[in-house]
């Protein structure tokens, strides 16, 4: 229980006056525009473009395609949320990435990617979604989404415990691989 110790020093259990807000009046929100698709390469020298959910993994920006072509962008430590199917799939990007149509970046804090996993866990975006061949929300429906806000301290506070969480969780899963991979390797030993 000693590698939970981080969550109980930094919960704050008081929700004391949270602000209704508009998402669009917290957060610099920036919708995605494909660059041409003659401009995409495989050189990892070029701009990393994010499309959707296809170049993310375990929430975060996973480089698969590049691009010659810069359209809009986020830069590194930005939140994305996607806007096509699966509409409200949040992550974070550990560089400087180009935003294709099916990604938006929506501000920079942790709080913010922990407020909007939560909205993506309640189906919050399932509301504005539109489309017949397949779902997807505008820059209106994010703008003015209405999120409930803390003060700074608290909004800090409580994104550095579900950090802690997140942290946990990723050791945990990356420990189960291991063991996973060990128990495969034993099995060809002795069986085979």
């Amino acid at each position: 229980m000693a590698e939970f110790g981080c969550l109980y020093s930094e919960v704050l259990l008081t929700r004391n006056a949270w602000e209704k807000r508009k998402l669009g009046e917290v957060a610099t929100i920036t919708m995605g525009q494909s660059p041409d698709s003659k401009n995409y390469t495989l050189n990892p020298q070029d701009h990393i473009l994010v499309q959707g959910n296809a170049d993310i993994k375990n929430g975060w920006v996973e480089p698969r395609v590049w691009t010659t072509q810069i359209t809009k962008i986020a830069k590194k430590g930005s939140v994305l949320l996607s806007v096509r199917a699966p509409v409200g799939e949040v992550s974070k990007t550990a560089f400087d990435v180009v935003l294709g149509r099916g990604v938006a970046s929506v501000g920079q804090t942790d709080f913010l990617y922990q407020y909007l996993i939560t909205l993506k866990i309640n189906g919050f975006w399932l509301r504005y979604s539109t489309g017949s061949t397949f779902d997807s929300i505008n820059s209106a429906d994010i703008k003015d989404a209405i999120i409930f806000l803390p003060e700074k301290n608290e909004q800090s506070r409580i994104a550095k415990t579900l950090n802690c969480i997140d942290n946990l969780i990723a050791a945990t899963q990356s420990r189960l691989s291991s063991l996973e991979l060990l128990k495969k390797a034993l099995l060809q030993d002795l069986f085979i």
